[in-house]
């Protein structure tokens, strides 16, 4: 028997349990505490294991405890030489000094074993080593790869500038850069729930051009802005039950969907505008999905089936650090 970790957003673990208890049978509970989930399975964890569940920001196989670092370097596989060393409560009083110290005491257990810094590189095996204040230490490993952030926890670095209206701004970068996509001055995007403007404002400083769509008020400085090769923010005060494909330019590179909809819902407006854009070459979509309760949650396989019957035949669903009760949907032709 083997055990699987999930690392998730402290307040996410029933989200865990639930999605994995619906769509991964093999998968039984064993371990659960804030920001933490283990699983029991019948065979042997490889490292590069399958995500368990969306609301996984960090996943791997379980190797067990440790209470010191001369424990943990005797149970870690001599190839985990990226070593990831995580707070399972990151908010918690004292977790950065804890990580901080363990990280210290395993380097200086075994100055040779470990490479520099933090970034895992494609390929390879990263050690993971959970804290908590009064706790033994969780050990586990993962093979990184497509879909995981090479930092530790999940993280995924954005610099986030005092003037961004509204935390869509960290939205939007986080999902580029776990998705990778090419996103470039010159284009075009259209976002849907576009007000305040954070992540409208996000791209227009990357040089695309934005139309915001929402009948609410967009920041002052956003529409005032113009990025690089002249690109502006244009304000549509329009709903998406309302606006008209007529109303938007004819050729898109991205479509961005943030509203207080239900998935099938704010699926189902999509479907009036994408099929246009397809033709033009479509480069893909971000969505939003709010996964507000139980029914939202057990729905997602069938609200990405929705997305891919739009002609989408790349989804790709996350839990990225600045999301709270939502999931974000990446989706690419």
């Amino acid at each position: 028997m083997g055990f699987v970790f999930a690392i998730a957003e402290p307040g996410s673990e029933g989200a865990v349990k639930d999605d994995v208890a619906h769509t991964r049978p093999a998968l039984r509970l064993a371990f659960s505490r804030p920001g933490l989930v283990t699983f029991k399975i019948d065979g042997e964890v490889p490292d590069d294991v399958p995500r368990p569940t969306p609301w996984a920001r960090v996943w791997g196989a379980s190797l067990g405890r440790a209470a010191s670092a001369a424990e943990t370097l005797a149970v870690l596989p001599a190839e985990a030489r990226r070593l990831h060393v995580l707070a399972r409560e990151p908010d918690a009083e004292g977790a950065g000094a804890l990580v901080a110290e363990v990280d210290a005491a395993l380097r200086a257990g075994d100055a040779t074993r470990f490479a520099d810094g933090v970034v895992a590189q494609h390929g390879e095996l990263v050690a993971d080593v959970i804290v908590a204040p009064d706790e033994a230490w969780m050990l586990g490993v993962h093979r990184h790869g497509p879909g995981r952030s090479p930092w530790p926890r999940g993280a995924i670095p954005v610099e986030v500038p005092a003037d961004a209206p509204s935390r869509a701004y960290a939205k939007i970068e986080e999902a580029i850069a776990w998705a990778g996509l090419p996103v470039a001055a010159g284009q075009v995007a259209v976002e849907i729930g576009s007000a305040p403007g954070g992540a409208a404002y996000a791209l227009v400083r990357r040089g695309v051009t934005v139309w915001g769509v929402d009948p609410g008020a967009m920041a002052p400085a956003v529409m005032a802005f113009t990025g690089p090769g002249g690109a502006r923010v244009h304000h549509l005060v329009e709903t998406l039950a309302s606006v008209r494909w007529e109303m938007l330019p004819r050729a898109v590179d991205w479509l961005l969907v943030d509203v207080n909809l239900a998935p099938p819902v704010a699926i189902h407006g999509l479907a009036r505008l994408v099929p246009a854009w397809k033709k033009k070459k479509l480069r893909g979509a971000v969505l939003t999905l709010k996964m507000n309760d139980v029914a939202m949650r057990r729905g997602l396989p069938t609200w990405l089936e929705r997305v891919k019957s739009l002609g989408f035949a790349d989804v790709e669903v996350t839990h990225l650090p600045s999301n709270r009760h939502e999931l974000c949907v990446v989706a690419r032709p």
